[in-house]
Order: C-alpha cells, then sequence, then structure tokens
C-alpha cells in the first residue's frame, strides 16, 4: 500500500523508489546513505536505466541497471547510489538507455544525507516561537504550507524546518543549526506535538491502520513518507497538562503508548523522555500528581529498554509554564550536547547528562542526616539563596534546602543545612527523623511565592535556586525515594606474594557489590581497580612493581546504600627467601601443585582461620584452626587452576600463597 501511494509516473516509467526534491536519507555508520532507485519502464526496446550523481552541479558517480524483461513487454530496474553526509548539494538523474540512445527521464536536485529525529508532546515540545534563522540542510517534513493552524490531513513535502507548518519547534531548531555548525550533518526534524494535548489524546490510535488521521497517526504519516531507514532519537517533551487537570494514571497511559511508538516507529534508535519542568500550583488539591508525574517521566530511562531521559529543570527563561525563544534555544543546544557522544562522536561527555538521585540514606546512627548520592562523574553544585517578591511585595527569601521534603510532607522544612561536594548531596536535619522517604521539589506553592498573571490562574513562578552540576544542568525532579541506612564500615587489609598484593576484607551484611580503588604513593587521586560482586572477598593485584608503596581503599554498596572507605597500604619493599611482610612465615602449603589432599604445616602449634579463594576472588573455603600443626582438606574434586590460601593468624597477622590444583 505504501509504495502504490508513493509510485510516480514519468511517461512510461514507473518508480515505486525515486528521491523527492530536497529529499533527506538517513545516513549509515559509514556516513554515507543508499538512494535507492527502482521502478518498472512499460516499454519494450530499453537496454538499461542509469542515474547520474551530480554533487553541486558536478558529476562525482554513475550507475546502471539492465532493464529485466523477463518475456514480457513491461521491464523492472533497480538502482542504489550512495551520498555522502554532507553540506553539498546532490542531483540524479536518471535515464532510460538503448544501446547508444538515452533519454532522460526524471532529475531530483538538493537531496542530502544526514539524521532524523522525531519530537512529540505538549507546548513546549512544539515550542512555537519562531526566530530568524533557516538553512536548507535543517529540514522536515511537513504539510503543504497554507498557514492553516489546525491539525488537519493533508499532503506533506520535503521543506526547509525554519520555514515549514508544522513547526520542528524553537529548540529543534536550534538543535538542528548546532549540528551544523558543529557537525556539518544535515538533519530533519519532524514534530507531531500539539499544545495542551493530554497523553491520553496521543492513544487515539488506529489499530487497521495507524497512519490513519488523528494526533497520533498524523505523526505517524509524516514519518513514513520521509521513510527514514534510521531515526537517532525520538524526543517525548509531555507531562504539564496532567499536573494542570491533576489527572492520575499517567505511567499505565504511557505504558500503552510506548508499545505503540515500538511498533509503529521500529527505525528508533533511542527514546529520549525529558522531565517535564515544574507546574507550582495551589495546595487546594487532593493528592497532587506533580511530583509524581515528574518521578515517573525521570523513571522511564529504568523501566522501558532503549530509553534515556533528559530533565527540562533549570532551563533558562521558564516563565512557570513556557519558556523565553532564548530558553528555548538553550535547551535545544543542551540537547545537542547530550546527544552528541553517542550521535557525533563528541568527546565532550563532561556533567552533558542532567544529574539524577541513584540512592539516598542516613549517615549516622543519630539520623540527623542524609546522603544523596548521584551518577559517577557529575559534579553537583549547591546554590546560594536567592531573594524574590513575594505576593506581600516584601523581599522572598528561597533556600535549596527547604525544597527537599520527608515524607512527600511540603508543608514542613525539615533541614538546616545542605551542602553538594563531587556526585553527592549532604542534608542536616533540625531534628532526628525516622523517615523513610525523600522528595526534591514541590507540587504546590508554598507562602507567599509569587504567581503568574492572572493570580486567579494560581500558578506559582519558581526559577530557583535548583540543585545543578557544574554545566548549570538541573537536577532530576524525584518523589519519594527510599531512604536506607549506611553499611557497616569494610574491615580490608593487604598482604603481598612474591610478586602481587592479596586484599581482603571481610563481608559487610547487605551488601550487594564492593568497589575497589588504589592510588599510588605519588599520586593523590584513587583510580578504580575493579567492582566485585558480594561474594567476592579477595583481589590478586598483580599491576605492582617493586620498592612502591600503594594505598587501597574500598567501600560496599548496595541498591540504597553504602559504606564508608577504608583504606589500607602495603609496600613493596624485595622479599628475601621465604620473608612476608617483614616476618618470616611460620607455616607451607604442601604438595604444590596438588592433585587431592590440600595441606598446611605449621612450624608450631598455633590458632587462627584459614581462607582459600579461587582466581576470581571468591571464597571456597573458611575454616578455623585451634592449636593445630597441621591442617588439611580433600580438594580432588575442585576444577584445576591457580588459587589463594590465605592463613589469618591469633595475633592477627595475614599471609597469602598462591598453589595449584592440577
Amino acid at each position: 500500500m505504501i509504495a502504490s501511494a508513493q509510485a510516480q509516473r514519468f511517461y512510461s516509467v514507473v518508480f515505486d523508489k525515486l528521491p523527492k526534491d530536497m529529499q533527506l536519507y538517513a545516513r549509515a555508520d559509514d556516513n554515507l546513505a543508499d538512494v535507492p532507485i527502482s521502478g518498472r519502464i512499460e516499454l519494450e526496446g530499453w537496454d538499461h536505466m542509469s542515474v547520474v550523481v551530480l554533487r553541486n552541479n558536478e558529476r562525482v558517480g554513475y550507475q546502471r541497471s539492465a532493464i529485466n524483461y523477463g518475456g514480457k513487454t513491461t521491464g523492472s530496474f533497480s538502482l542504489t547510489p550512495k551520498i555522502k553526509a554532507e553540506m553539498a548539494d546532490y542531483s540524479f538523474e536518471v535515464y532510460a538507455c538503448h544501446e547508444a540512445d538515452s533519454v532522460q527521464i526524471v532529475r531530483r536536485n538538493e537531496v542530502v544525507a544526514g539524521d532524523f529525529y522525531v519530537i512529540s508532546g505538549q507546548s513546549n515540545a512544539s515550542a512555537t516561537i519562531f526566530g530568524a534563522w533557516s538553512s536548507k540542510y535543517a529540514r522536515t517534513i511537513a504539510r503543504v504550507p497554507d498557514a492553516e493552524p489546525s491539525i488537519l490531513p493533508g499532503d506533506t513535502l520535503w521543506t526547509a524546518a525554519a520555514w515549514s507548518w508544522t513547526y520542528v519547534g524553537a529548540w529543534g531548531l536550534e538543535m538542528q543549526r548546532t549540528i551544523l555548525e558543529r557537525d556539518s550533518i544535515p538533519t530533519c526534524v519532524i514534530n507531531g506535538s500539539l499544545p495542551g494535548a493530554k497523553l491520553s489524546e496521543f492513544l487515539k490510535r488506529n489499530p487497521q491502520d495507524s497512519s490513519s488521521f488523528s494526533l497520533y497517526g498524523g505523526l505517524v504519516k509524516r514519518v513514513r513518507v520521509a521513510n527514514p531507514a534510521r531515526i537517532r532519537a525520538f524526543i517525548w517533551m509531555h507531562g504539564e497538562q496532567e499536573v494542570f487537570e491533576n489527572i492520575g494514571s499517567y505511567a499505565e497511559q504511557y505504558d500503552e503508548l510506548y508499545k505503540h511508538w515500538v511498533h509503529d516507529y521500529p527505525e528508533v534508535e533511542q527514546f529520549v523522555v525529558v522531565q517535564s519542568n515544574l507546574i507550582i500550583l495551589r495546595n487546594d488539591i487532593q493528592n497532587p500528581v506533580g511530583g509524581s508525574v515528574r518521578d515517573f517521566l525521570r523513571r522511564t530511562r529504568y523501566l522501558y529498554p532503549k530509553t534515556d531521559h533528559f530533565a527540562a529543570i533549570g532551563t533558562p527563561g521558564y516563565d512557570a509554564v513556557h519558556y523565553s525563544r532564548a530558553g528555548f534555544e538553550e535547551f535545544g543546544r543542551r540537547m545537542y550536547r547530550f546527544l552528541a557522544p553517542t550521535v557525533y562522536g563528541s568527546k565532550d561527555t563532561d556533567n552533558v547528562r542532567c544529574p539524577d538521585i541513584k540512592k539516598a540514606f542516613y549517615t549516622n546512627a543519630e539520623k540527623k542526616e542524609i546522603t544523596l548520592v548521584f551518577e559517577e562523574g557529575q559534579d553537583l553544585k549547591w546554590p546560594a539563596d536567592s531573594t524574590v517578591t513575594g505576593q506581600d511585595g516584601k523581599p522572598l527569601v528561597l533556600s535549596l534546602k527547604n525544597f527537599f521534603f520527608l515524607d512527600g510532607d511540603e508543608k514542613k522544612a525539615p533541614f538546616s543545612a545542605g551542602k553538594a561536594e563531587g556526585n553527592q548531596v549532604t542534608l542536616t536535619l533540625k531534628e532526628p527523623s525516622t523517615a523513610t522517604k525523600l522528595s526534591y521539589l514541590p507540587s504546590f506553592y508554598p507562602e507567599n511565592l509569587p504567581l503568574i498573571e492572572p493570580f486567579s490562574f494560581n500558578i506559582a513562578v519558581f526559577t530557583g535556586p535548583y540543585l545543578r552540576n557544574k554545566r548549570g544542568l538541573g537536577a532530576f525532579s524525584f518523589d519519594n525515594v527510599g531512604i536506607g541506612v549506611r553499611l557497616a564500615n569494610v574491615e580490608l587489609s593487604t598482604n603481598r606474594t612474591f610478586n602481587s598484593v592479596i586484599v581482603s576484607w571481610k563481608a559487610v551484611e547487605g551488601a550487594k557489590s564492593y568497589v575497589l580503588e588504589k592510588k599510588t604513593a605519588d599520586n593523590a587521586s584513587y583510580e578504580p581497580l575493579k567492582t566485585l560482586d558480594a561474594n567476592t572477598l579477595l583481589f590478586e593485584d598483580k599491576d605492582v612493581e617493586i620498592n612502591a608503596a600503594y594505598t587501597y581503599r574500598i567501600q560496599a554498596v548496595s541498591d540504597v546504600s553504602e559504606s564508608p572507605y577504608a583504606t589500607a597500604r602495603v609496600e613493596l619493599t624485595p622479599i628475601l627467601g621465604v620473608e612476608q611482610n617483614g616476618q618470616e612465615l611460620s607455616w607451607q602449603i604442601y604438595p604444590n601443585p596438588v592433585d587431592d589432599i590440600l595441606k598446611v604445616g605449621f612450624k608450631n602449634p598455633e590458632s587462627g582461620v584459614i581462607q582459600v579463594f579461587n582466581a576470581s576472588g571468591q571464597s571456597k573455603v573458611r575454616s578455623a584452626y585451634r592449636a593445630a600443626k597441621d591442617w588439611e582438606m580433600n580438594i580432588s574434586k575442585w576444577p584445576a587452576g591457580t588459587y589463594l590460601l590465605q592463613v589469618e593468624q591469633k595475633n592477627g597477622f595475614k599471609a597469602t600463597q598462591k598453589f595449584i590444583k592440577r
């Protein structure tokens, strides 16, 4: 159906695939795009079809296809020239040929290769504030421009994104401009947003033909006309209307919508869900959904395949509902920096993502302090208090610490102070707490916060202070995140063999993994060594040098908490004989290699603990011995390989030796 609907006839040649003027084809990873040209010729006697490829009106390519009549009067042909993704205009001249004669059938101009993006959502996705910039390399598929703003069934055509209807939006256009300026890649953005549209309106989809006319189907139709081989990102920017009307069940409706997307847009490489900015209303609504909607949008990254997320919070130019043109354009540049490492190979990856909370936990037994942990690498900034003019006309001081809430209670300000360092935030409580949930940023406005005009709308203006990273990106708002309890300290120790360091520790209750790092004496910063699972309690570091000193640190980690760092230092002075860690070993392993019975012999009877680890650091045996001169174990059924045997004597001295199981 689609092919026949797009078929084009020129004389006796009918094309089922043929570029249109200004068409953009999706580039592959090699930065080239296929431009398929195929169809049938309804006259006998022609030998082949050919295509001449021109770049900026200079011939750069030629391709021919024999016409396959198959004993009939109508023959078929297929050509697939390639073009490079660049700021250059390609033209295609298609000829029907017979011996030395040829007839030009059609010419198509200003064809390019590049990337596709799709935008959907509400008014901030539409972003219909027009600027002055335009480029023929920033394109869209739009309705025929007819100055008719309503959404109607209509034809589509390729056109410049800045002068189209439906408009790609101010931030979509700025994203296109930034891509051109930084990477010289043409783009097509297709925007299917509608201001004020609730999520339920996007669910009106004809299951027999999802491109049939509706808000949802109109976008599907435009994408199918564009026919991209790949869509770099489908960006969803939505949620405000549900907050205005306090509509529940956002998560359930989104789940249904996502399933439709997966079916109708198989070309999409990633869905990017934008967490909406704050819509802060008067506190006369039971169970306001603002915080829960924002939190669901934040969590889509962890709930759905091929999904990432970004936050609008902290974007400048916000008026409590929409953005200024400068604000929209800044959002477009932020979105570019977010996408560029994946799509354009950008090396600028430092704090280009919005900070997202990973866990929160009480850090002391008194429960007067809570630590918030964000992604590794985030460099968070705690803002100074800001002053605005309140509803009563007097100065109103706003402090970030007052926009963190416990157990969903926005009427109380439980924190006396807050600070940020690296990827962590520390909140100090005014008094001990037994709260189990933490939220960030309000759903309703506190007393005296200024309102937008007309005041009867009861929408408050809140433009910060926000928790941001060093690039100015606002952290995601979150709602009722669980508060855990700090894990116990890790007992860490180090000892050495002749050419390695054995780092070992005791299990910590509740730990899901252990993060091990090390640094040398002349290096002030720790480097990651390995993340180990909860069953692994030993690590052999072979990347060491004699006469060097190393400091190791380890942290126990769970989904909701973590421990303080524990550190241990070791100096690798030369070993003489059997001396280890400055002490002579009072025991030995025999035989080594061993086939069945592993034995440890002691010079004198003593007590302690023997532990055996496999090459992955997982404990195989932990056995106490008392006043023993000999210890043995049958290991005949163990897999062959290298193992580590550690003896911890009663005085606390630990030593480790390798043995081989044959």
